[in-house]
């Protein structure tokens, strides 16, 4: 009986990824999945995480800029790169570098290292200092530290829809990596 309800939820979960999979590309392969790897080991930061922030910033486009002026994949703005490609020692950076794939995914993938750092491995408000600024997160949470564990808590719609969305795709897309390493696709 056991084995069968396992079974069952196993043919559930499968039918509800491949529905996702229309939503958010879970067996996707991603095109840029060199440079996540390469920068995910050299920053230590999960590349699923890297590819969640990737897939609700930018949807993957790498020729995205938001209203704010965000660029790329990782969305990342002018000003925040000048400083990242100041702190990682780029000599030749401009603003057009932040166009191109490798060193949009390098820096996005640094300041999220940099945002956990800062954050002690917080994911709650490191996502939320990525969105908002690290400014705001301050601010949040010296008036209410329950941000720290309560997304429901943070101020911003726009923010707690943003974490929320990708703590909930990097969830999901965990469960895909354990699903295929289960079934060894």
């Amino acid at each position: 009986m056991k084995r069968i309800i396992g079974y069952t939820l196993l043919a559930l979960t499968i039918c509800l990824l491949f529905n996702l999979e229309k939503k958010i590309g879970l067996f996707d392969k991603n095109p840029y999945e060199i440079y996540v790897i390469k920068y995910s080991k050299r920053f230590i930061v999960d590349s699923l995480l890297v590819k969640a922030v990737m897939k609700k910033e930018s949807n993957l486009n790498p020729n995205a800029v938001s209203n704010r002026g965000a660029v790329g994949l990782m969305q990342i703005m002018p000003k925040t790169a000048l400083e990242i490609a100041n702190q990682l020692n780029i000599k030749d950076y401009s603003d057009k570098s932040l166009k191109e794939t490798e060193i949009n995914i390098m820096f996005g993938t640094y300041y999220l290292r940099k945002l956990l750092n800062y954050y002690n491995n917080n994911l709650i408000l490191a996502l939320a200092a990525y969105n908002a600024g690290i400014g705001n997160v301050e601010s949040w949470y010296n008036k209410n530290p329950e941000i720290g564990h309560k997304i429901c808590k943070i101020p911003f719609k726009e923010t707690r829809y943003y974490v929320l969305s990708i703590i909930f795709t990097y969830k999901i897309y965990q469960g895909v990596e354990k699903l295929k390493n289960f079934l060894k696709i």
